[in-house]
């Protein structure tokens, strides 16, 4: 079923399909619904150097991103850490 899911996604009425609704008032309120869970969070981390690549986004800019999300990872792990007894 995965094969034949992802073979669709990678045809021409599946591009269209996913740009449509990325485009859309509902598909922009779903991503953003997920991107605001933890697996979301996760997600994003994965598939956002591959996005930058894609974009030709200059490395300086990749860098500065990367550096950003890892202060901010170790940032909010401090941040809800329990106070220690």
């Amino acid at each position: 079923m995965n094969g034949l899911v992802a073979t669709y996604l990678a045809s021409p009425q599946g591009k269209t399909m996913i740009s449509s609704y990325l485009s859309s008032a509902e598909g922009q309120v779903s991503v953003r619904e997920y991107l605001a869970t933890p697996e979301g969070k996760r997600t994003a981390k994965m598939i956002l150097p591959l996005l930058m690549e894609g974009i030709d986004v200059p490395d300086s800019v990749r860098i500065s991103v990367y550096d950003a999300i890892n202060r901010k990872s170790r940032t909010d792990r401090n941040t809800h850490q329990l106070p220690e007894s």
